[in-house]
């Protein structure tokens, strides 16, 4: 699953202007990438299917405007699998009318062009693991081997009188390992079968409603807010007024991290040798010295 906040910081760099024009275009890509991960989230998933039923709800949510639709619906009686590819489709022409316009980087344009295709790659995996799921006889073939053997451990395991007579075997009212092996066993069947639909209604699947608002929000203050902003006067920190006499000030702890034990990565296969001279039974002294005094990784 992709998130939109890489392809969209290539766009600030593709088109960083402010005047109307370029602040219009970067708002619709960035609605229009929403639009196109809606548009197949509701193809897969119950719960963005729920919130959006049909396609005029994108309009009644502001997401797409009527002539949108309308070339959306013209395409969906043409061709049902590209409906979803449509708004990507207008990213290209956009960012084509811009490099036509205002001549951006070439490096950042083909940058821009590889995010999305990644993001495009992102959404077909999505519909290929729609598509592709477990077949159906091999959830019925675990279903019914899993409680046709509990049915015969049922009578199976119970112990037979001249056995219990005799003092062989004990008659265990309650059969504990089994009710245990029994709660394991389904167990790992329903976890199985929750995690064949990731994408439903269960309160442990994937939240893809929080993560369209959430996707939009940043979508918006990306290309909207943070593009807009002046940036911030530079200042001298401490760590430019103490790095530049050859001491890095460490950074401040609170009393409760303080009390925190650090465990900082060291070098393994370092062993520290004393002397020129260096044979087996040396090397042999040394490693147990070596393991408490392992010298510190430096990145």
């Amino acid at each position: 699953m992709y998130w939109p906040e890489d392809i969209l910081s290539v766009l600030c760099t593709v088109i960083p202007a402010n005047d109307e024009k370029s602040q219009k275009r970067r708002h619709a890509i960035a609605r229009y990438l929403n639009v196109a991960c809606a548009l197949c989230w509701r193809d897969i998933s119950t719960k963005i299917r729920l919130r959006f039923p049909n396609v005029q709800s994108f309009v009644d949510a502001g997401l797409l405007s009527k002539k949108e639709f309308d070339v959306l619906e013209k395409i969906q009686d043409e061709c049902e699998s590209v409906r979803w590819l449509t708004p990507l489709h207008w990213v290209q022409q956009l960012i084509r009318k811009e490099e036509e316009e205002n001549k951006p980087t070439a490096s950042l344009l083909n940058q821009f062009v590889g995010e999305l295709r990644i993001f495009r790659q992102s959404l077909r995996r999505l519909y290929s693991y729609d598509w592709v799921c477990v077949p159906l006889v091999y959830t019925q073939v675990a279903a019914l081997a899993t409680y046709s053997f509990f049915f015969f451990t049922l009578f199976g395991r119970q112990a037979l009188l001249p056995d219990i007579e005799s003092g062989r075997e004990i008659d265990l009212k309650v059969p504990i390992f089994t009710i245990v092996q029994f709660l394991f066993f389904v167990g790992w069947f329903k976890v199985g079968q929750d995690l064949m639909r990731p994408f439903g209604l269960d309160d442990d699947d994937i939240e893809l409603n929080y993560i369209l608002d959430r996707n939009i929000a940043t979508s918006f203050a990306i290309v909207n807010r943070l593009q807009s902003m002046d940036l911030p006067e530079l200042e001298d920190d401490v760590f430019w007024k103490d790095g530049r006499d050859g001491s890095i000030p460490t950074l401040p702890h609170t009393p409760f991290s303080r009390q925190l034990s650090e465990h900082p990565p060291k070098l393994h296969a370092y062993v520290s040798i004393d002397g020129s001279a260096y044979d087996s039974e040396s090397s042999r002294s040394c490693c147990p010295n070596s393991l408490k005094n392992k010298k510190h990784l430096n990145w």
